[in-house]
């Protein structure tokens, strides 16, 4: 009877994530390509393929692939950077590249400085040093992987307080999905960070031989896949994260294969205002054009032609109307502001204040003490131009 090995099942599980995320990148890198998507992608490739190596971390997959040999030693020196531009570009810095962006680069080219005059021996004379594998492998515990966990977590930290400043001027941003840019940016980043300590942990662990804690050295990769997966599922199903701005994106409609738009943005409405998607806080891009029945890209066709906004803008247009409805009516009167924004659909108090004031011109208080009661309901059209 065979008998059950978890380091086996771990191998393939890596293998997998690796292959998988491969497919996805040469799928996706032909539909977006500005910096922030690009950054996201050379990291979810990078992490995968450091997996693979730490998964394959035995002699015998040394001595047959050689020149692979610490290069996770060159990799590791790629992540904090890679983590903390991507952070930069989904929070404010733009859809590009600039020359400063390179000089997150020196960390590599310092490493890769270290590590050439290993890199040029030959295989032959890295198989002869490799035999003596036990040996050589105490020094992944040095000086250099210590200095690249320290750099990691310098950058992610870095990272964290750049969300954490930029999440002060949400108020001020004009379009809501970069409040939902906050929200997922705070769960990427405080995954890492849970993922970093399990991998400082184990390090330490193998390093000083503590018992119990030895093995999280090399299955905290396994949580690294699984983060991974979850970034493919995102890119996939909440492509917006990643769009600058969906009102530039008309041009790309000329060939969609969309019959007559206009109609469709008729029954957009009717289902806006008849069955009311808009009030439930979990809805989605994806979501909606389901309930719609058109693919998602052909959704923002639809909102961008004929709203003349995005596709948080068209959604908030209408959260906004039932917010002044119930803010009109004596009946929801003992609610408070913020209670009916939620029963409207919004999902923080921040996104609503924003999305409010650019509808309106006013906060929702303002607009409260100003005697604006006796509030008539826009058409649907107008009132997703955020008209007033």
């Amino acid at each position: 009877m065979q008998t059950f090995q978890p380091g086996l099942i771990f191998q393939y599980f890596v293998v997998a994530g690796l292959i998988n995320t491969a497919i996805a990148a040469a799928v996706l890198v032909r539909r977006r390509r500005s910096a922030p998507f690009l950054l996201l992608l050379a990291l979810m490739v990078l992490v995968s393929f450091q997996a693979l190596l730490n998964a394959f971390d035995h002699r015998d997959f040394f001595l047959a692939f050689p020149h692979l040999s610490r290069v996770s030693w060159l990799n590791l020196s790629l992540v904090g950077p890679l983590v903390y531009l991507f952070t930069c570009k989904m929070t404010g810095d733009g859809p590009r590249f600039r020359q400063a962006d390179l000089l997150h680069a020196i960390p590599f080219a310092l490493a890769l400085a270290v590590l050439l005059p290993w890199f040029f021996q030959s295989a032959e004379t890295k198989r002869r040093l490799l035999m003596d594998f036990d040996g050589l492998s105490r020094l992944d515990f040095g000086w250099m992987n210590q200095a690249n966990l320290l750099l990691i977590t310098a950058y992610l930290l870095a990272a964290c307080r750049r969300l954490r400043q930029w999440g002060k001027t949400l108020p001020e941003q004009p379009l809501a999905v970069q409040g939902l840019r906050w929200k997922w940016l705070r769960a990427f980043l405080g995954s890492l960070l849970v993922i970093l300590g399990i991998s400082a942990l184990g390090f330490f662990g193998r390093k000083w031989n503590i018992p119990g804690i030895t093995h999280f050295y090399h299955y905290n990769y396994a949580a690294i896949v699984v983060l991974v997966y979850w970034l493919i599922w995102k890119c996939q199903a909440v492509p917006e994260l990643f769009t600058e701005d969906e009102k530039n994106a008309t041009k790309k409609y000329r060939k969609s294969g969309l019959a007559a738009p206009e109609p469709w943005y008729e029954r957009l409405c009717r289902l806006m205002e008849e069955r009311q998607p808009f009030l439930d806080p979990d809805l989605t891009h994806a979501s909606l054009a389901d309930l719609l029945g058109v693919q998602r890209h052909h959704l923002s066709q639809i909102i961008n032609e004929h709203s003349g906004g995005s596709y948080f803008e068209f959604v908030n247009g209408y959260r906004i109307e039932a917010v002044k409805r119930m803010l009109a009516d004596p009946r929801k009167q003992h609610l408070s502001i913020l209670g009916i924004a939620m029963e409207c659909g919004f999902q923080s108090k921040a996104t609503f204040n924003a999305a409010f004031r650019k509808m309106t011109g006013v906060t929702p208080s303002e607009w409260q003490k100003a005697g604006k009661m006796k509030y008539e309901p826009m058409g649907a059209v107008d009132g997703a131009r955020y008209g007033s």
